[in-house]
This record gives C-alpha cells, structure tokens and sequence, in this order.
C-alpha cells in the first residue's frame, strides 16, 4: 500500500503504557536510520513503545505482541485499556520515506521492571534503554520525545478522561531541536 506521494505505509500501534504511580515507559532509541523528511539525525530520542502491526494482526494483538517484546510483560502483567488516539505523519524509516499511520492504546500496569531481552531485529541494536516518565519529568525534560506533542495529550489520559471514539493527534510537528 502506498500514499499519495507514492511512499510505502506502515501502519503501527503506540502503547501509552502507565504504572500504579501514572508514569509512562518511554523507549530511547539511537536509531540514524530513522529521521523527519528533509532532516539530518538528531540523535537518540525517547518514544512511546510500540510498533508495526503485522499483516491479519489486530491493533490489540499487536499491541500485546509489542509489549512483550520491548517490555517482557505479558498479559497477565499489563491490562490494555482505551483506544485514544491516531495520527499520521511521513517520516524517513529504514532510509525511506514512509508515511506512518499510529494508533494508540492506553496500558496499565503494576509491574515496573521492564526487560530488554526479548527485542527482536534492528530493535537489538537501536533500543537504549527503558524509563518511567512522570508527566512533569517530560514537560522538562531537555531531550527529544515523540510526539512532541504528548505534553498536550498525556494530562487527560493521566487523569482517565477518554473521548468515546479515539482523536486525531498531530504526530507531524517537529522538535525545537
């Protein structure tokens, strides 16, 4: 499948994944291959986990998969909840444009030592580490976080404010960095 520029889609799961103390895991990646369109690579950069959504996979089975293998958590540890938002943006992945289509699911979990040990891939490679994330600790933080928006979206989700039907979030905009 491909865009309106011709660019290949890949459509992806977010997983908005919060611990009993409502902080957020975050990935940090170092990841040259993955950059906005017309940009050189910024450096490493915290993102929600998550990933591609496999061919007859569900957003929710993805959603399970990703967990687990960037967490170590299985579904008896995290229980996944709402479908909040959705958004689309073209980004270089891989070295190729790629238009991007995200959805995202809120998580919870009591759990708070996440494993690295079952990434797969490219993931072995580029995935750093994994941190919680209180929501003032991302407003102040002075690295890069994706999306950079999600100071905006996150208070709501915190606070179990949900829409009935997921919104449209802006994945597109871009870093001051």
């Amino acid at each position: 499948m491909r865009d309106d520029h011709g660019y290949p889609v890949r459509n992806a799961v977010k997983i908005v994944l919060l611990n009993d103390a409502n902080e957020l895991l975050l990935m940090c990646m170092d990841d040259p291959t993955i950059r906005s369109l017309g940009k050189q690579y910024g450096g490493h950069f915290w993102t929600l986990i998550g990933g591609a959504i496999e061919p007859n996979e569900s957003i929710r089975q993805a959603a399970e998969r990703e967990i687990f293998e960037e967490t170590g958590f299985t579904t008896a540890d995290v229980e996944i909840g709402a479908h909040v938002w959705f958004g689309e943006m073209d980004l270089v992945l891989y070295d190729k444009p790629t238009h991007i289509r995200q959805e995202f699911l809120v998580a919870r979990t009591k759990t708070n030592d996440p494993s690295l040990a079952h990434l797969i891939g490219r993931e072995k490679e580029v995935v750093k580490k994994v941190e919680w994330f209180s929501l003032d600790r991302i407003i102040n933080s002075g690295e890069l976080i994706y999306p950079v928006r999600l100071p905006e979206y996150l208070p709501d989700v915190l606070a179990g404010r949900y829409s009935p039907e997921p919104f449209e979030i802006d994945l597109a905009a871009q870093a001051k960095r």
